[in-house]
């Protein structure tokens, strides 16, 4: 396991919390040398402690629904098969930007403009998994969270986990809203959209490197960054690479819900723990999916089993929530919020509508 630095914790939970901050704004907020943070910054990225990710606003690019796929593997089946399998499988399916696999249980998260692109994914995973490959394939279930019925944490949020992880001396980031999203149709210029790809297929790059994958100057390629900003376009985000610090569990929690409950009742009232600590969460009324990542599988047992008594004390269930669970060490990660293909895969259907 990894041992940090006070300075350490305290850059990376100022990443966290907001990636876009600068090294003397997080210096100014935690009384760091300005030099010291820059040197930190560059030593976790140089370790893989974390990773930044520009993450874009899929309702922005006429995303109608994000879909979150489950499903279990057969269990006889050798794991780098089906590991093996379903890498391959999402090399041919651009609409995953998540995805873990790992024992016999598989998730996915997919980006669908709408309806019929949902079916043909289905199809085409159905397609691939034939013949040869069929002892590797799934058995898998799907939820559809349309965004205009659903509330969630769009874009990953890891800094509660990780100011809960440190026990640092500071005030708690704030958690990020439980929000709604409109779909809008994008109205993005030729040069708008290949910025915003190479942006997100090259989250590292700086805006002259930017410039010449796009063939603009420097100066361009800095107002049409700004303006994807300030248009809530796209948001850099800092994510740390928990396996790597010795984080043991991966939990994702899907229940359905009682729909006696009246779902804003639910979402003010429930314990904060259940959305705080989830880094990526889709809700709507009769269910919803949460994603936790926790140190030691004793934090599951004791915190979300905990954080469960609420539920189940308002009848809130529908039925039995699934639990999926897994070792971090035994899992592979066949996409890591890794938006580039959904939104090439988006842009291109945009671009074939008109």
């Amino acid at each position: 396991m990894w041992k940090f630095l006070e300075s350490e914790k305290l850059v990376i939970l100022g990443l966290t919390e907001d990636a876009s901050r600068t090294d003397a704004e997080i210096a100014d907020l935690y009384g760091i040398k300005k030099g010291t943070v820059a040197s930190v910054r560059r030593r976790l990225v140089d370790a893989g402690a974390i990773s930044f990710a520009n993450v874009p606003a899929l309702n922005k690019l006429g995303c109608e629904m994000i879909c979150f796929h489950s499903g279990s593997t057969e269990p006889s089946a050798s794991s780098d098969i089906k590991a093996s399998d379903y890498a391959a499988f999402c090399e041919i399916a651009p609409q995953v930007f998540h995805g873990l696999i790992g024992g016999a249980s598989l998730i996915l998260f997919t980006a669908l403009r709408n309806a019929t692109e949902h079916e043909r994914f289905i199809q085409s995973h159905n397609k691939f998994f034939t013949g040869n490959r069929r002892t590797s394939k799934a058995r898998l279930s799907s939820a559809l969270f349309p965004f205009a019925m659903t509330r969630g944490v769009f874009v990953p949020s890891y800094a509660p986990a990780v100011h809960r992880y440190f026990e640092l001396d500071v005030p708690p980031p704030k958690p990020p809203p439980i929000a709604s999203c409109d779909v809008e149709e994008p109205d993005l210029s030729r040069t708008e959209s290949e910025t915003l790809l190479a942006m997100i297929e090259n989250p590292s790059a700086s805006d002259r490197e930017i410039s010449s994958i796009v063939k603009l100057s420097r100066q361009a390629i800095t107002r049409i960054r700004n303006s994807l900003v300030e248009r809530g376009i796209v948001t850099r985000v800092c994510i740390p690479k928990l396996y790597k610090w010795g984080f043991e569990i991966y939990v994702v929690a899907h229940p359905k819900f009682n729909m006696e409950l009246a779902w804003d009742r639910r979402l003010k009232s429930q314990p904060r723990d259940a959305m705080d600590l989830s880094f990526y969460t889709l809700s709507k009324p009769d269910e919803s999916v949460s994603n936790y990542n926790l140190a030691k599988f004793m934090e599951y047992s004791e915190q979300l089993e905990s954080m469960l008594a609420w539920y189940h004390k308002m009848g809130a269930f529908e039925d039995r929530p699934e639990l999926l669970l897994f070792t971090l060490e035994r899992s592979v990660e066949l996409r890591a919020f890794d938006f580039g293909p959904a939104v090439r895969n988006l842009l291109l259907v945009n671009q074939a509508s008109k």
